[in-house]
């Protein structure tokens, strides 16, 4: 492909799924998209492998929002036994330009670039242009990272949120802590997480003295929102004001006045939970000083369909490559 075609390769690369799409660098419009299992592959070449089967050929540049940690030229996936390298992906797809960045950090790119079409708003707040915004993303881990405005462009900034320790919650009788992990210190990803949620409603069914139910969490999600299962219900809504309360302290420490995203698919699946009350009311505390700052604080859930991920390895890859020239003469700010 023409070496000055600004269409990239880009993959967000999950431990659940690998979202693949062809993208232009400079409208961000996704073409070609595929979703696959990260289970029916032994690394992520593999996926790239078959997917480049279905396209006409593959751009010379490439992008990968990778779940997990990224260094130098070096990528390593937290919830797949996953290691690989730049020169991994020039080998399978002959790109010239390739790079890769964390997840978190991709989604946190892509919020200046969401419409109102790819949002659902669960807290109302100010819209500040460029003020400091933070996504919290949520899936089979769990991500945070904040977005700030340089006065020239937006730089990413995050850290390792997952293993932020929470303190003892309780909900009636019923001890998180001990649910989620006996004695020990109970992470954000632990709790906020898919598989927090199936600890979570098996240690509620048992403090309810009733029989274990191997549920998935969208098994979970499904029944609780429906109303067939009180208990799946239950978990659900403790899920939701646990959102809330970290939500609070994300925007808190961020000073995120652009306001609180939350991705990923555990979040876009209860979205009526978090459209409530018992959400805003974990979000914003019962006044006071966090209160008063928080109420100008607006939330949003990025939907699914959103392709963020996508997007913001388009964004990060757009970065670092020369900027599109006009007329031979002038180039496009950013």
């Amino acid at each position: 492909m023409n070496e000055n075609s600004r269409q990239a390769l880009v993959g967000a690369i999950g431990g659940t799924y690998i979202s693949l799409a062809l993208t232009d660098i400079d409208e961000l419009s996704v073409s070609n998209f595929a979703l696959l299992s990260s289970g029916d592959f032994s690394n992520p070449m593999q996926a790239i492998e078959r997917y480049l089967k279905s396209v006409p050929r593959c751009p010379d540049k490439v992008a990968l929002a990778v779940a997990g940690t990224v260094h130098d030229t070096k990528a390593h996936m937290h919830h797949r036994p996953w290691t690989f390298t730049r020169n991994d992906i020039r080998a399978v797809t002959g790109a010239e330009h390739v790079m890769m960045v964390n997840d978190t950090e991709a989604l946190a790119l892509a919020l200046p670039r969401l419409t109102e079409y790819d949002l659902v708003e669960v807290v109302e707040g100010e819209r500040v242009l460029h003020g400091t915004k933070a996504v919290i993303g949520s899936g089979t881990g769990l991500g945070i990272a904040g977005l700030v405005w340089t006065g020239e462009r937006w730089l990413p900034v995050a850290g390792e949120g997952r293993f932020v320790s929470l303190p003892a919650l309780r909900s009636g009788d019923f001890d998180v802590r001990a649910a989620i992990d006996g004695d020990g210190i109970v992470s954000l990803e632990q709790l906020l997480s898919g598989r927090g949620l199936v600890a979570v409603n098996q240690a509620l069914r048992q403090h309810r003295g009733l029989p274990e139910a191997k549920m998935t969490a969208p098994q979970i999600t499904t029944a609780g929102l429906s109303g067939e299962d009180p208990v799946a219900r239950e978990a659900l809504d403790l899920m939701g004001e646990w959102f809330g309360r970290v939500a609070g302290d994300v925007a808190l420490l961020f000073g995120a006045r652009g306001g609180i995203y939350l991705a990923g698919g555990l979040a876009a699946n209860i979205i009526p939970v978090l459209h409530t009350p018992r959400f805003r009311e974990a979000y914003a505390g019962a006044g006071g000083g966090r209160g008063a700052y928080l109420d100008r604080i607006g939330v949003h859930v990025i939907k699914m369909g959103a392709d963020a991920g996508i997007k913001g390895a388009t964004v990060a890859l757009g970065q670092i490559l020369p900027t599109r020239p006009i007329a031979g003469r002038h180039t496009v700010s950013r």
